[in-house]
C-alpha cells in the first residue's frame, strides 16, 4: 500500500489515448535533474520535458490484501499545502485547490 498517490500523463500519451498512469509519488532518490529515474515508484523513466500533466489529490482511497488474506481499505491524506510551498520555492508553476494540486505543462 502506498503512502502517497498521483496521476500523470505525457505529451505522447495525450496523442495516443489521453490516458494517465497512477502510482505513489516518486521517492527523493528517484527525482533527478532532468527527470524521474528508471525502476523507481513510477517503474520507468520520465523526462520532465515529456510530462504534460501531474495531479496529486489531497485525499485518496487505498485498498490491499494482507498476507493473512484480510482485505483492508481506507482514505489517506496528503499534505498538498506543503508540496505547494516547496514547488513555489523552487519556481514550479502549479495550482492547488481544496481537492488537488496540479502541474499543467500543456
Amino acid at each position: 500500500m502506498s503512502e502517497s498517490w498521483c496521476a500523470w500523463t505525457t505529451y505522447r500519451r495525450i496523442g495516443e489515448d489521453f490516458g494517465y498512469w497512477t502510482s505513489g509519488l516518486p521517492a527523493i532518490e528517484d527525482i533527478g535533474a532532468t527527470g524521474i529515474a528508471d525502476g523507481g515508484v513510477w517503474g520507468q523513466p520520465f523526462s520532465y520535458s515529456e510530462l504534460a500533466h501531474v495531479v496529486v489529490p489531497r485525499t485518496f482511497y487505498w485498498e490491499s490484501l494482507t498476507a493473512a488474506g484480510q482485505f483492508e481499505s481506507g482514505l489517506r491524506s496528503q499534505d498538498i499545502d506543503e508540496l505547494s510551498s516547496r514547488l513555489s520555492a523552487a519556481g514550479v508553476e502549479h495550482r492547488a485547490t481544496d481537492l488537488v494540486l496540479e502541474i499543467k505543462l500543456y
